[in-house]
Order: C-alpha cells, then structure tokens, then sequence
C-alpha cells in the first residue's frame, strides 16, 4: 500500500464546469501503482456524469465523438471522459459502433480506458449479440468488465472483476424510455444486496434539442476504488445503448 495524495487538478480549459477546489484535498491510501487521480474518487459517495452539448453534431446531423464531465456531488469536475472513434465507424455502425473512450484526469493524466467491440445492438430478440465492454486502469491493465445478459423484458447487466469473478449486477426498469421522469438501474452484489445505482436524470430541453444525457451514480464511500471505476464505466455502455438513440 502506499499513501498519495487526492485533487482534482488544474482543470480542462473550456469545459464549462467548475473545478473542485483545493480544500478537498486529501491524504488516502491506495493499493501500489494505482493511478494518483483515482485518489479523488476512492473518497467518493455519488459521481455525476454530464455530456457536453456539441452545436457542429446538432447542426450537421454528423455523428462526432461523444465528450464527457465527471463531476463529484456538487458538480465540480475532476475527470474528463473522450470517446475515440473514427468518422467512418460513426457514421456507419451509429450508436452501436464499437469505441474507446479515455477518461483522464484535469491534467490529462490518462486514468481510465474502456474498450467496446463491435456488436448488434443487444435485445431480448438477438440473444447471441449481446454487449460486453472491458475497462482498463491504468490503459492497458484490465481490472474488470461488463456483459449485458439476455432477458426478454429488463435491461441487466452482470460486472466481473479482473479474475473474471462475478462481482455486482446491474438490474434497469422496463420503461426506460420514458420522457420527463429519471431512470433507475439498480447495482446488488452477488447475494443480491442493493449497493448502488445508476440515474438517468431527465434533461429536459437540453436533452430533448441538445441530445445530451445527465447521469449519477451511487455507491458507499468505502467501496474499493476499482469496483467504483467499473461502476462508472458500465455509465457509459448504458449511455450508447439506451440513450444516445435520442439524438438520431
């Protein structure tokens, strides 16, 4: 174990969000070579996920790698998320196209790497399609992944640790196209406890004229630090499956 030190860092230029400030700075102690900016979320209870609004995509109706905040509980940034994806694999393949998205710190420490192949978009008709995703940190150390599991009504997903272990299970509502109301997708570990869960908030006309989605995510305080991260990078793979499609 070693011992570092958690802040957010300088901040992204341009990003439109405020940058937590140095009083949150911290002591915590880390398991050895973990990357220092996760230090900030280990200490975390709620991580907000904010989509920036792109007015070129909106205008052009052209596809464009998705951008992302990654706020604490007073929606100060202390991570920044960057789907990359060629022009042509977006335009083709749309919201079910394969991609990596990066996620960094306000420094651009690269912290985080989610890595999602190419598949049909999973559906209680296409069993043998369904999503996966595998998330790395730091890039290129895998500590775990996720699957999406066939039902015929329920959106679930099951999350495994670097050893391939059945961690948590992520159980979503059956409406969750719903307009003007948030969407649950409840986290139970492996003796179905509920530990957490993901929102969809509703995001009004930003959503409904910008096409851009607001998330949270919830979980204890003391939860490991990697089990937090592949929480927060399952966000994304619920993203594109069930809300990118309203920008088509």
């Amino acid at each position: 174990m070693s011992v570092v030190i958690a802040q957010p860092g300088q901040g992204q230029k341009g990003v439109g969000m405020p940058m937590a400030p140095m009083s949150e700075v911290q002591t915590i102690v880390l398991p050895h070579g973990l990357p220092q900016g996760l230090a900030y979320l280990s200490a975390l209870s709620e991580v907000q996920i904010h989509q920036q609004f792109d007015a070129l995509e909106v205008l052009s109706g052209c596809e464009r790698n998705n951008k992302y905040q990654i706020c604490n509980s007073n929606n100060q940034q202390f991570m920044y998320a960057k789907e990359d994806t060629d022009c042509l694999t977006r335009q083709c393949f749309g919201t079910m196209r394969p991609f990596t998205m990066n996620i960094t710190d306000n420094n651009w420490q690269p912290l985080i790497q989610m890595y999602r192949p190419l598949k049909c978009v999973g559906s209680f008709m296409w069993c043998c399609c369904l999503q996966e995703m595998s998330i790395m940190s730091p890039p290129g150390n895998t500590i775990g992944s996720i699957k999406q599991i066939w039902t015929c009504w329920l959106p679930k997903y099951e999350v495994y640790d670097n050893q391939g272990s059945h961690i948590f299970t992520i159980n979503g509502e059956c409406c969750y196209c719903a307009c003007g109301t948030d969407i649950n997708f409840q986290v139970s570990d492996v003796t179905g406890t509920d530990v957490g869960r993901i929102i969809k908030h509703w995001g009004g006309c930003r959503e409904l004229c910008g096409g851009v989605n607001d998330f949270s995510v919830q979980f204890p305080a003391n939860m490991d630090v990697f089990h937090k991260t592949i929480l927060v990078a399952a966000t994304f793979l619920i993203d594109f499956i069930y809300f990118e499609k309203n920008k088509n």
